[in-house]
């Protein structure tokens, strides 16, 4: 297609920062206050703080955090980090960390964060859609990926599902030679049309 678009080395599957540490949620909290109050040193909030219970009722709180390295004039993120803090009692909840996405000829932007069936089992999986900007002499545009998590169940940990995953990515592209491509997959809705294309029920 003229172009590559790799996931780099560094892109660590299924990682916990924290296994077995439980983590106490204060009186009134709210989800935004929970989740910035343990955002790792020199990050920020990269997306909207999530909390739902798409996990059969399990309350869950899902923060992006993102580094950007100020050396550089770019706008966003040069990494982004998921945390999950799954609830384990009222108050109580455990850390589970994932990731992180990186940059790649641009930097990654979050789009949508939602839940969809994309395996066999009955538990949906956490779906991350990303936009990297391009501007390159060959072509510009932008790249779109999507990112697919397996539950964590009893697990302290979120596993990538890389060949899946792979089936998202595409190119909205106008290159230096006059040809232009079409990305298929830059929304939730279209993503999940496909899986359900693919087979795997959607509720």
């Amino acid at each position: 297609m003229g172009y590559s678009f790799i996931i780099p080395a560094t892109f660590l599957l299924s990682i916990s920062l924290s296994q077995g540490q439980t983590i106490q949620r204060k009186s009134a909290e709210t989800t935004e206050q929970f989740a910035t109050r343990l955002k790792p040193r020199v990050r920020q909030l990269a997306h909207p703080v999530l909390e739902t219970t798409a996990w059969g009722g399990q309350k869950a709180i899902i923060a992006l955090y993102g580094y950007d390295d100020t050396k550089d004039d770019n706008i966003g993120y040069n990494r982004i980090e998921g945390h999950i803090y799954l609830q384990e009692s009222p108050g109580q909840y455990r850390n589970i960390a994932f990731g992180p996405i990186e940059e790649d000829g641009g930097y990654p932007e979050i789009l949508s964060v939602f839940f969809a069936n994309s395996d066999t089992d009955a538990a949906k999986e956490l779906i991350i859609l990303c936009k990297y900007p391009q501007n390159h002499y060959d072509y510009e545009g932008a790249f779109y990926e999507t990112f697919i998590f397996d539950n964590p169940g009893q697990k302290n940990q979120l596993t990538y599902l890389k060949k899946t995953s792979e089936k998202f990515t595409g190119c909205e592209c106008d290159w230096r030679d006059g040809k232009t491509e079409i990305a298929k997959y830059k929304t939730a809705a279209a993503v999940k049309s496909r899986l359900k294309g693919l087979g795997f029920k959607q509720q």
